[in-house]
């Protein structure tokens, strides 16, 4: 009874996860690759938003806490070029697996998108018409 019931928990918080698409690798920070859920994009007017996943090859190091993956909440401003972060999670193991170690909301500043870069790459997917 006991494992059936840890499955239909498991079942459940699996349908809520993020499906995630994978919109480019980099070696910067050890290797990551960078994905993109595109149900999660939302827009109005000139700006956007979405959720973004980095997946690291090595153990990542922020404010005294390590983490393999981080999910990060964007807004991109799409007439002007430009991104901010709106929201951080941090967890211990690849693909928001292990445990969440860390989450905050705290909107950054508005920064411009570097060309041929991982933040162009979804800039154009949230962007995109």
């Amino acid at each position: 009874m006991i494992k059936l019931i840890a499955l239909a928990m498991t079942l459940l918080s699996t349908s809520a996860m993020a499906e995630w698409t994978k919109v480019g690798e980099s070696d910067l920070k050890g290797g990551f690759t960078a994905y993109a859920d595109l149900a999660s994009i939302s827009k109005f007017g000139d700006r956007a938003k979405m959720l973004a996943l980095f997946d690291y090859q090595t153990k990542q190091k922020t404010s005294g806490v390590e983490y393999l993956s981080a999910q990060i909440r964007r807004e991109y401003d799409c007439k002007q070029k430009q991104m901010r972060k709106l929201s951080y999670k941090f967890f211990s193991w690849n693909m928001e697996g292990g445990e969440l170690i860390r989450s905050y909301t705290q909107p950054q500043q508005w920064v411009p998108i570097k060309p041929d870069s991982i933040d162009e790459a979804e800039f154009k997917v949230a962007c995109k018409d």
